[in-house]
């Protein structure tokens, strides 16, 4: 289990989100992620054009949407919200506010969200800084281990030159 402590730094505000990314899928994993978080229980919204609407089962009109179309997916976990914009059919992405991860509470919780994703699509799920997605730093796998990779101070650095 990664502690709050050790990776708090990671959660620093510095002004972007952070991205919890699972890459290479098909609509399959993405219907099996789906499905997995439903099943899951977390509190979840989706609108279409800022309008409650329900999540469909077959994604096949979601993932091919029309331009122009804005899809939104919240869940919420431990106090965070976590938000798929659904932007590219090959890669399932979810984005939060750093902020609201405060500690170790909220981190199980997104955690927890990474590993079902895993398991969901037996494909690593990743955070990442904001659309830097080759650059994980945690990281969980489909058997449900969790890797932290130090990103050796990035965002506080970033924090400190904003400042």
């Amino acid at each position: 289990m990664l502690r709050w402590k050790s990776v708090k730094a990671e959660f620093v505000w510095e002004g972007s989100w952070r991205d919890i990314c699972v890459q290479e899928v098909s609509q399959s994993e993405w219907e099996a992620a789906m499905d997995a978080l439903r099943k899951a229980g977390f509190e979840q919204n989706y609108t279409v054009n800022g309008i409650r609407a329900e999540l469909p089962q077959d994604l096949t009109e979601v993932l091919k949407r029309a331009d122009g179309t804005s899809l939104l997916l919240s869940v919420l976990v431990a106090g965070v919200q976590l938000n798929c914009h659904f932007f590219d059919e090959c890669e399932i992405e979810f984005d939060l506010d750093p902020r609201e991860v405060t500690g170790q509470l909220q981190l199980a919780g997104v955690i927890n969200v990474m590993q079902i994703l895993a398991a969901a699509t037996d494909r690593f799920a990743v955070m990442t800084p904001e659309n830097m997605h080759a650059v994980p730093f945690i990281r969980a796998s489909p058997s449900g281990e969790v890797e932290y990779i130090s990103s050796d101070g990035f965002f506080e650095e970033l924090a400190r030159g904003r400042s």
